[in-house]
């Protein structure tokens, strides 16, 4: 019985805890055997025990490492890739659309979510200036890619600013 990969619903008994302790200590003092996952590999006994464990919504059902490992059919787009942020799709609507915004017209989020100013009298009651759908696109990012604040500039761009002068 091992606590590295599963917590148990039964509670230990003291001579069962003991020898539980005892085995983590031989374990890690390498006068008995690492412990195996599913797939064979050694646990590394010296792995702290909130690393180890599994959190609780995981079903593991026996001691293992695959939450910590990196799904291979997961497939991530590439930090690399541009993906347009605040472009508009197309051409603005003509009149008001049931379910857009209230405020600027836009299909693409609610009222509570709008990132313009605040109208005084919005485009469902003034069907004036109602703005075009942004593009939203479904993209996978890792941690790094999401938070990339540089994602999509060009530094050519920058350089024709003093090209112009």
């Amino acid at each position: 019985m091992s606590t590295i990969g599963f917590t148990q619903s039964t509670k230990l008994s003291r001579e069962d805890y003991r020898r539980q302790k005892d085995l983590e200590a031989a374990r890690k003092a390498g006068t008995a055997p690492a412990e195996q996952d599913e797939e064979g590999r050694d646990i590394n006994p010296h792995i702290p025990q909130y690393i180890a464990k599994a959190p609780w919504y995981l079903d593991t059902g026996g001691p293992t490492l695959k939450h910590q490992r990196l799904r291979e059919g997961e497939t991530l787009s590439k930090p690399e890739t541009w993906y347009m942020r605040g472009v508009r799709a197309g051409p603005a609507a003509t009149k008001y659309r049931k379910g857009a915004c209230e405020n600027c017209g836009a299909m693409t989020h609610k009222t509570k979510d709008c990132v313009e100013r605040p109208r005084k009298l919005g485009a469902k009651w003034t069907g004036k200036n109602i703005q075009a759908d942004e593009i939203i696109q479904e993209i996978e990012l890792d941690y790094d890619a999401k938070r990339d604040r540089w994602n999509g500039y060009d530094p050519s761009e920058h350089a024709k600013i003093y090209e112009g002068k």
